[in-house]
């Protein structure tokens, strides 16, 4: 009879244990930890115990993952498209007199009648998504991201003066808009916040510089940051730049450069930073002046003027023995490593390759073909520092060339500290960090003094006012 009731008492301890113990395991996964013998009550954060918050995650896991992807079979086939056109060129030098202009005038019927809102370089447009939602559907649409795929690889088959990593912010920015659409992924994160982390992503995954797309997030693509972005920003640059660097393998984009500038040597990045900052403002000045002037244009008109610039691109790549046709990339790295430009430049001089670079860049984008301006403007920026190097005879040539980058490139996109950073983590080169800075300082605030407006900022102003013009008609 003792035993019956020992084992009687035993079971219900047993039991009521087991009670609390379930009542404390539920308590946890409702996020909140009560244990009153040891003094502890504790509420979990929401956003640690919340399915929605936990699949929302997944979702852009996925999308960053896809994004980092996609980013290097985009770079991959952008290289193609100018390698394609590299060997038309060596098989016959005068082939482009027709390839570019025709190539260009297609591209732009493309994007006039068939991809709207894929011409240019594709961050004003998410700027501009950002600024107004209902301009995403149109600018960030499939359509748009198809067109900027096709019409940037054809840029680039024709020889323009195009670069892809513009034209990847976009593309990824439409990706992890569709994603979260298509999966219906709840509403936790704001559009606002899924564009500015997938075009951060895109900038991370295409140049292989994480911190860079962060900094340019907040710097040009946000310019106002809010705090609760954060986490879908940093998970959307990590995860595609780790997906993109399990494809491509560790890189740099420019080679890896040790060069360094010590004592009075730095105050040189000063005058780079001015004339790479007054250069970088007329570029600006006349893109968005050329810009107004392409839209007012009527169509056929607006066709004669891109065969024209196509010509024109044609005529210099020429002249200037190909340096001047696609990204720049290889004419950037040539100078950097202190090689000389394709043979036959140099009568010329390689000082000019800046100036032809600067002009077929400009003209490309007036005719309104998909493709950015980064690695153009890092090349023309390239050939400003290689420009001053040769005429004041100075040493650690490859250092003031990546100042003339650094300057050329903010004083064109007026995002300074990307521009250090960028170029910074390109080269691998942490040991200039002061110069590049100075003279990226000074270029952005010379810039300003020819056109006040930032460049992408004023693009994006243009697509905003059109959906203004409409919604009033």
């Amino acid at each position: 009879m003792v035993d019956s009731k020992n084992y009687k008492k035993r079971y219900n301890e047993l039991r009521a244990y087991a009670e609390d113990l379930t009542k404390h395991l539920n308590e946890i996964l409702h996020g909140h930890i009560h244990i009153k013998s040891l003094h502890i009550d504790y509420d979990f954060p929401q956003e640690v115990v919340s399915y929605h918050h936990w699949r929302n995650r997944i979702y852009i896991f996925i999308a960053a993952s896809l994004i980092g992807v996609f980013a290097v079979l985009f770079a991959r086939s952008s290289d193609g498209s100018y390698h394609i056109f590299r060997k038309l060129y060596e098989y016959n030098q005068f082939a482009p007199l027709i390839v570019t202009p025709l190539g260009l005038v297609i591209v732009r019927w493309l994007t006039t009648h068939v991809f709207k809102g894929a011409e240019g370089s594709g961050i004003p447009q998410v700027i501009a998504s950002m600024g107004q939602r209902l301009l995403s559907p149109k600018l960030l649409s499939f359509s748009s991201g198809l067109g900027k795929l096709i019409g940037t690889n054809l840029a680039l088959l024709s020889g323009a003066s195009v670069g892809r990593e513009g034209p990847t912010v976009q593309l990824s920015a439409v990706i992890i808009r569709y994603f979260s659409f298509l999966l219906r992924a709840p509403v936790i994160y704001t559009e606002r916040s899924l564009i500015l982390a997938g075009g951060a992503a895109g900038i991370s995954a295409a140049f292989n510089t994480p911190i860079a797309g962060v900094v340019f997030a907040i710097e040009e693509l946000g310019k106002s940051f809010y705090e609760q972005e954060t986490s879908v920003l940093l998970m959307a640059i990590v995860v595609a730049g780790l997906a993109a660097l399990s494809l491509s393998g560790p890189y740099f984009y420019f080679g890896l450069n040790n060069d360094s500038i010590t004592g009075w040597a730095q105050l040189y990045a000063i005058p780079i930073g001015i004339l790479s900052g007054l250069y970088g403002g007329a570029f600006c000045w006349l893109l968005l002046k050329g810009v107004q002037y392409m839209k007012a244009l009527p169509a056929k008109k607006a066709y004669g003027m891109t065969f024209l610039f196509g010509l024109i691109i044609a005529g210099i790549g020429i002249i200037t023995h190909g340096a001047t046709f696609g990204s720049g990339y290889e004419s950037a790295k040539a100078l950097l490593n202190g090689e000389a430009l394709p043979q036959g430049f140099h009568f010329l001089g390689d000082g000019l390759y800046s100036l032809f670079k600067f002009i077929s860049t400009l003209l490309s984008y007036l005719t309104g073909t998909p493709g950015g301006i980064f690695s153009p403007t890092l090349s023309i920026g390239a050939g400003v520092g290689h420009w001053f190097v040769t005429f004041f005879h100075l040493p650690h040539s490859s250092a003031f060339i990546l100042c003339g980058m650094v300057a050329f490139f903010s004083g064109v996109i007026r995002s300074p500290i990307t521009a250090v950073i960028i170029v910074s983590e390109m080269t691998g080169n942490h040991t200039i960090l002061l110069s590049l800075l100075l003279s990226s300082l000074v270029a952005y605030a010379s810039s300003k003094l020819i056109a006040p407006k930032s460049l992408y900022h004023a693009l994006a102003e243009g697509y905003l006012s059109e959906k203004k013009t409409e919604h009033e008609v």
